[in-house]
């Protein structure tokens, strides 16, 4: 089985999930990002009022940056500290919308495995594709090669 057109899995739309995601666009890999959150940077957006302790200039991937600026987007004065608020804001959601129908809102990935192995067919294990299980918000399930 070739891999070659599947996508590459990543777990989670916060700030490494999302600048994972712009790396593989950059190198022409397709990503799916899955965030159980109902949001892009989710678990950041909890802790909205805190003040990063890194200035914008260091919490800014150059490849999201890449994919960020044909769409107008202009990165902020480098040297102020955003809040969580403002980083989901006004880079993570942003980063979001441009990677669009590769990131899937609200999917919780409840287990990965390999394809068609288990605990006793496990010969060539390592040649399988991952399946990745998720389950959305409205409660369907999916099984993701």
């Amino acid at each position: 089985m070739s891999t070659q057109q599947l996508p590459v899995v990543v777990i989670g739309a916060g700030p490494a999930g999302l600048a994972a995601a712009a790396h593989l666009v950059e190198r022409g890999i397709e990503p799916l990002v899955l965030e159980a959150g109902d949001s892009a940077g989710a678990a950041v957006r909890e802790w909205s009022h805190v003040r990063l302790f890194s200035p914008w200039g260091e919490v800014v991937d150059p490849a999201a940056e890449k994919l960020l600026a044909p769409t107008g987007w202009t990165r902020p004065d480098p040297a102020t500290y955003p809040s969580g608020g403002d980083w989901a804001e006004r880079y993570l959601q942003p980063l979001a919308d441009v990677l669009g129908d590769r990131v899937r809102i609200g999917t919780t990935v409840t287990g990965v495995s390999r394809a068609g192995r288990d605990r006793i067919v496990d010969a060539d294990r390592e040649t399988q594709p991952f399946v990745v299980h998720a389950e959305y918000a409205d409660g369907r399930e999916e099984r993701i090669l």
